[in-house]
């Protein structure tokens, strides 16, 4: 059954894709994009081509909510491999580095997951999409031209080791915004004394939005792409949301502030009465305020 997503007779919202291996995120909105008719769509957070997994897609006026959405914690499922290093952290790279590893002890593993949670910042990679002056890292590292990334605060929310079947080790981790997976990796082998690159990555998670509500891209169509349309609050189920009339709609329509019963936040969903989301907002002393209008 279609989600009533009809808003001035636009559609918008989020479609879930399970991003198959070496497809790029652009290239998923590119084909989103064909079979949509719509121009404006974006994803919200790149996976690299050798990832799978979880790419929220977002629609048409959905495209407002990136920033939120973007920010939320997200979880992988890892595979890496001991006693080899690449340029790029991944198996897509060239091998720069490569030594005899010997099986990993289980009290060395045990350690490592209480020392993986103590990590405060990381260093981005140098094949990454950062700007240097203008120009994405990648594109810099590819010319061999020498610069330096400086490090960032993240934080490792949970760490578990799945599996270990040597030199492979599977682990799944749940990070904040700018962690790089492909970095974890060498740093879990650093820490156990040895090289390491990640062989496969799979984004299982963003917040409690799980790849189980995800679709295959080649399940899709022009006929059929609105059936998976889901409402941008199935990603920001953890903020408080407000109601308004339909008078009180049409100013917020038109950026009035509006006095309501509510506690003060930083950020709330503004619904209407049939609860279909009108946008955000701020509440300050009991004044609604206007912050990301899609009506």
């Amino acid at each position: 059954m279609k989600n009533k997503l009809m808003n001035n007779k636009v559609p918008f919202g989020i479609i879930a894709i399970d991003k198959p291996e070496k497809l790029t995120s652009f290239q998923v909105i590119w084909n989103l994009r064909k079979i949509t008719g719509i121009k404006k769509i974006g994803h919200t957070g790149t996976l690299d081509p050798f990832a799978t997994g979880l790419l929220p897609i977002l629609i048409g006026k959905a495209t407002r909510m990136s920033n939120y959405i973007t920010s939320l914690s997200k979880t992988y499922r890892t595979v890496l491999k001991f006693g080899i290093k690449t340029d790029s952290g991944d198996i897509t790279g060239k091998i720069i580095e490569q030594q005899e590893v010997s099986e990993i002890k289980e009290i060395a593993l045990k350690k490592l997951v209480t020392d993986i949670l103590e990590i405060k910042s990381q260093k981005p990679p140098i094949f990454s999409a950062i700007k240097i002056n203008g120009q994405r890292a990648y594109k810099l590292a590819r010319k061999g031209e020498s610069f330096d990334l400086k490090e960032r605060p993240i934080k490792i929310e949970s760490f578990k080791i799945i599996d270990y079947q040597h030199p492979f080790l599977t682990y799944e981790a749940k990070v904040t915004k700018g962690t790089y997976i492909r970095v974890l990796s060498q740093t879990i082998a650093e820490m156990l004394g040895t090289i390491a690159t990640t062989t496969e990555l799979r984004r299982t998670n963003i917040d409690d939005f799980s790849i189980s509500k995800a679709i295959a891209l080649s399940d899709l169509n022009a006929d059929n792409w609105q059936n998976f349309l889901l409402p941008i609050t199935s990603m920001m189920k953890d903020y408080p949301s407000i109601i308004l009339s339909e008078n009180l709609k049409v100013d917020y329509r038109n950026g009035i502030y509006i006095q309501v019963e509510s506690d003060d936040f930083d950020l709330v969903i503004v619904k209407d009465a049939r609860e279909e989301i009108c946008g955000l907002g701020v509440v300050e002393n009991k004044i609604l305020k206007p912050k990301t209008v899609l009506i």
